[in-house]
């Protein structure tokens, strides 16, 4: 059964500041250099955001010709490279930004899940965690769904599932929580457990075609033959064509 693909939480570590499509160029009308520093990280992030990923890491590159050593632009060109497919290199960037600003849980964040996503998760946990345990870091929703999704790839289903709460308890409507948290449940057969968080992603708005054909299995599970066709009906009109869909109706529901 095809699964939701989960992205990571990456967080680009400078503030937004105008629009890349504005007129003129705002970094070169300004006199002094943390004013054309400022300019050119605005225009970097504005970049960034619209996913033209090398554009933002010219600009990020031209920050870094004028501050070698700023944490800020070393972070965003290690994330736009790393949108690029560069790896080796983005890491290398966050490293150097992180021995920059070793406080920053952002900058922890971002090169935890890039460990996960390199084949390192042992080593990417410890960053993470370090980026939970700062009381004034202002996304460790993120950084918890980032730890749970890198416990999965250790094989560590439990430890995945309390970092999947603790993203809950801070950001309550996190979807991707809930869906791996009843992803969880019906992994271990508990149905009853399962129920919630998959009726809280169908009613997210967000749900994608393989979240209603665990929610139908769940339904049936149970023993409900009428939520489970309520479901089936919702399912239809959402995504009519999903190859899911067409597997039940042939009766190839996975009952494990």
């Amino acid at each position: 059964m095809m699964r939701r693909v989960m992205r990571g939480f990456l967080l680009a570590v400078v503030l937004l500041a105008g629009c890349a499509s504005g007129q003129g160029d705002p970094a070169a009308a300004a006199g002094d250099v943390p004013s054309r520093i400022d300019a050119r990280l605005a225009l970097a992030n504005a970049y960034y955001a619209d996913g033209k990923y090398a554009i933002a890491l010219q600009e990020a590159e031209r920050v870094l010709q004028l501050a070698p050593q700023h944490a800020d632009a070393l972070g965003l060109r290690g994330l736009a490279l790393w949108q690029l497919g560069e790896s080796d290199r983005a890491l290398d960037s966050l490293r150097l930004a992180l021995r920059a600003d070793p406080g920053s849980a952002a900058l922890q964040n971002n090169i935890g899940w890039m460990m996960c996503e390199s084949g390192k998760a042992a080593q990417g946990l410890s960053y993470l965690d370090s980026a939970l345990s700062q009381r004034r870091y202002a996304s460790p929703a993120n950084a918890a769904m980032n730890a749970g999704q890198c416990s999965l790839r250790l094989g560590d289903s439990a430890r995945a599932e309390s970092y999947f709460r603790r993203a809950l308890a801070s950001e309550p409507s996190m979807v991707p929580a809930q869906a791996q948290l009843a992803r969880l449940a019906v992994g271990r057969g508990d149905y009853a457990a399962a129920r919630l968080p998959m009726l809280a992603v169908l009613g997210s708005g967000q749900a994608i075609a393989d979240d209603y054909a665990i929610a139908v299995r769940i339904e049936r599970q149970l023993g409900d033959r009428i939520a489970e066709q309520s479901l089936v009906s919702q399912w239809q009109r959402r995504f009519p064509d999903s190859p899911q869909l067409r597997a039940y109706q042939r009766g190839q529901i996975n009952e494990q």
